[in-house]
């Protein structure tokens, strides 16, 4: 026969369960606390915004200014692409500032194009909701701003997007953390710069100079013009050349028939940034004459062969489409 329990120990049991159910229950609530409302959370789903391309969900939750400047990187495709770059974002936990009172700051940290790299956000409590969960807000801010500025353009590409120059520049706003990948293509000129990462989020006017070089079609244009011009010179029967590097002189007698120039040596253009335009370096020539001279004392004719090499500048004109060369001969 079965022992009966007595009420005493009954209500100790029971007593106990409740216990264990509130403790277990205040477990819940701290972990889903934690979780689902801590301020980790809150950056986690910061990032997913930006990944998502969800500009406008991003800007509520940070509450944060927009600067004056072209927003292409805030929302959709262009948001997307800057954020596409950032890998391996993970969130660590919350650190109470000293003397700031009930603000934090998480740092979150990812890779770009392999490289570790870190932000930090600052965030505060502003109560609870259903008497046990925190609510945290991002502490208001500033978006930051990159200024991207290049010569010979007006207008560059952002991550795949068209941004106008004004006065050769133009100021981007961004979320942190961004990916910025400007540059620009002509005929003519191109520039390119990469990779450029924005993790502060206080960050203001980071600088994005694109360094202009000449493409491979402008320098075999410019290459295309020296020739023909050496060229157009190496076809005239005389001793110089009109306006044109080469020259000879003698005190014999020599038949125009006779004079034939040509080309040993074309020389190969650098384009080279000066005083704010573009310019070639100094250019050498390497020549052959053949010509027969005839000695003007005893009449005796002789071929002769001469190689050598001259020296001359030329001008460069060029723009984003179009190029001239005007050549300046010079000894």
């Amino acid at each position: 026969m079965s022992e009966r329990l007595s009420p005493t120990r009954v209500a100790a049991i029971w007593a106990a369960a409740l216990v264990l159910l509130a403790v277990a229950a205040v477990s819940v609530i701290i972990l889903v606390n934690h979780t689902t409302f801590g301020p980790s959370q809150k950056v986690r789903e910061l990032q997913a915004h930006l990944v998502a391309g969800e500009g406008a969900q991003a800007l509520g939750m940070l509450n944060a200014t927009v600067p004056e400047g072209n927003g292409l990187l805030l929302d959709g495709d262009g948001l997307r692409a800057a954020s596409a770059e950032i890998r391996d974002f993970t969130v660590g936990k919350p650190e109470h500032l000293p003397g700031s009172g009930k603000v934090v700051q998480v740092t979150a940290s990812y890779t770009v194009h392999g490289t570790e790299q870190q932000t930090s956000y600052s965030l505060q409590s502003v109560g609870r909701s259903w008497l046990f969960f925190d609510r945290w807000n991002f502490v208001p801010s500033i978006l930051p701003t990159v200024e991207v500025s290049a010569s010979t353009t007006n207008e560059v590409d952002i991550n795949g997007l068209p941004a106008p120059l004004e006065n050769g520049k133009t100021t981007i706003p961004v979320f942190a953390p961004s990916v910025v990948n400007a540059g620009f293509e002509t005929q003519n000129f191109a520039a390119d710069s990469r990779g450029i990462a924005v993790t502060d989020p206080n960050a203001q006017g980071t600088a994005v100079k694109l360094q202009t070089e000449p493409t491979k079609a402008l320098v075999e244009e410019v290459n295309g013009q020296i020739k023909k011009y050496l060229d157009d010179c190496a076809s005239q029967q005389v001793l110089m050349p009109a306006s044109c590097p080469m020259s000879y002189s003698t005190s014999a007698r020599v038949r125009s028939d006779s004079i034939h120039w040509s080309i040993l040596d074309y020389p190969k253009a650098e384009i080279v940034s000066y005083n704010g335009e573009w310019a070639l370096r100094p250019l050498t020539v390497k020549t052959r004459l053949q010509v027969t001279e005839q000695d003007l004392r005893t009449g005796a004719s002789s071929e002769h062969s001469f190689d050598e090499a001259f020296g001359f500048t030329a001008e460069l004109k060029a723009g984003t489409t179009k190029a001239r060369v005007i050549p300046v001969a010079s000894e």
